[in-house]
């Protein structure tokens, strides 16, 4: 028979055992150092939100003007279209308002006209309470833009949309924008005029020029000389080998130049001043433009005039064709309508009335009134020279 014998189950060594149940313990992962960074970085930007957000518009109540304009919630307080516009920028203005608390707010229309909505707002005090005024307000400004002058004025700009295509051509951009001053006074903002007539009729556009100038451009402007020639070339229509000039006085400010014109002969005393900057590098604007003997009566031209325009001053004995031309903001003329003469009294009072189409309501111009020799005079059966006509510019608000 063959040897069995019982075979017992093989029990394992202790070490044996241990190899079998032993699993090595793993260290535990440490955090990353980028880790830790990001985790602060959002910490501290939440916590900087929540600051904000507390600054801006606190739970405390606010119990005076200063702070209901500096912590209002404008968004809440002005009625646009979230999806076709934008609150695009908050901006304090006490020193437009005389010091007063004041803000404006510009919302931005999205489309492709980029519309611009402009509020500004005051505060009063009822019942000892400060409560929101709405000061100002223009909406719908074609390409808009609004600012703050070195004026301490208000000054707001929209693309001229009535101007022909070819006028990209010919105009600079900012020549190609309607630029109008507001002024704040007796509690409530004012179209002003821009003392200059030329080479600018804004303040916006003065100012742009002198930026220029300050960048190192070289600008005509910067020599009353050159300025008054360039006066008489694009506004009175002088051709430049008629053009005579002579600087009679400067004291830095203010400048007097003497334009003298043969045929038919002219002596006009142009007046310039730097109205944006003082010192060497300011720029020089034409103020004033008049000869001597011719007066208008400025009562007729405030604040703004509409056609018909009624105009009446005092001049000289009428020495030919006496004639009137109004320019609009671009520095181009306006299209005048068939008037009356330009009357003349005995006592050298004249009186015209002007019709004119306007499209642009309340932008800047000018007027223009020349009385020009026609014919030569005669005297003891001799022909005399024509005596000098009677020139004067102005500037005004075209309604």
């Amino acid at each position: 028979m063959p040897d069995v014998r019982e075979v017992k189950p093989q029990t394992a060594s202790p070490e044996q055992d241990a190899a079998v149940h032993y699993y090595p313990q793993r260290c535990p992962r440490r955090p990353r150092p980028l880790t830790i960074l990001f985790t602060v970085l959002a910490l501290i930007g939440l916590l900087h939100f929540i600051a904000v957000t507390h600054s801006a518009y606190p739970t405390l109540p606010i119990t005076n003007c200063l702070d209901l304009i500096r912590y209002n919630d404008y968004t809440k307080t002005i009625p646009f279209d979230p999806h076709a516009q934008q609150m695009s920028a908050v901006q304090f203005i006490n020193e437009v308002t005389g010091g007063a608390p004041s803000a404006l707010v510009q919302v931005m229309g999205v489309n492709a006209q980029h519309p611009l909505d402009i509020y500004i707002y005051g505060c009063t005090m009822q019942r000892g309470k400060p409560v929101l005024r709405l000061l100002f307000k223009q909406p719908g400004l074609v390409q808009g833009t609004v600012s703050v002058t070195r004026a301490n004025t208000l000054s707001i700009g929209a693309l001229d949309t009535t101007l022909p295509p070819q006028a990209s051509t010919v105009l600079q951009p900012l020549e190609q924008n309607v630029y109008r001053e507001y002024a704040w006074h007796n509690g409530m903002f004012i179209q002003t005029e821009f003392p200059g007539l030329y080479p600018v009729t804004s303040r916006s556009e003065a100012e742009a020029l002198q930026d220029e100038a300050n960048n190192g451009l070289s600008l005509p402007w910067s020599d009353p000389l050159l300025t008054a020639e360039q006066l008489a070339r694009d506004i009175f229509q002088w051709s430049g080998s008629d053009v005579q000039d002579t600087l009679q006085d400067n004291d830095g400010m203010t400048a007097h130049v003497l334009l003298a014109q043969k045929d038919p002969p002219l002596r006009v005393t142009v007046t310039l001043q730097r109205l944006i900057q003082p010192g060497s590098r300011g720029l020089w604007f034409v103020t004033a433009a008049q000869t001597r003997g011719i007066t208008l009566n400025q009562a007729v031209l405030q604040p703004f005039v509409t056609s018909p325009l009624t105009i009446h001053g005092s001049i000289d004995l009428a020495k030919g064709r006496a004639t009137t031309t109004l320019f609009d903001h671009t520095l181009m003329p306006l299209q005048t309508l068939i008037s009356p003469a330009f009357t003349v009294s005995a006592e050298g009072a004249y009186s015209e009335t002007i019709s004119y189409t306007n499209r642009v309501p309340d932008q800047p111009g000018l007027l223009l009134i020349e009385d020009l020799p026609t014919k030569p005079t005669i005297a003891h059966g001799k022909a005399q020279p024509p005596a000098p006509g009677q020139l004067l510019l102005t500037n005004l608000i075209l309604g």
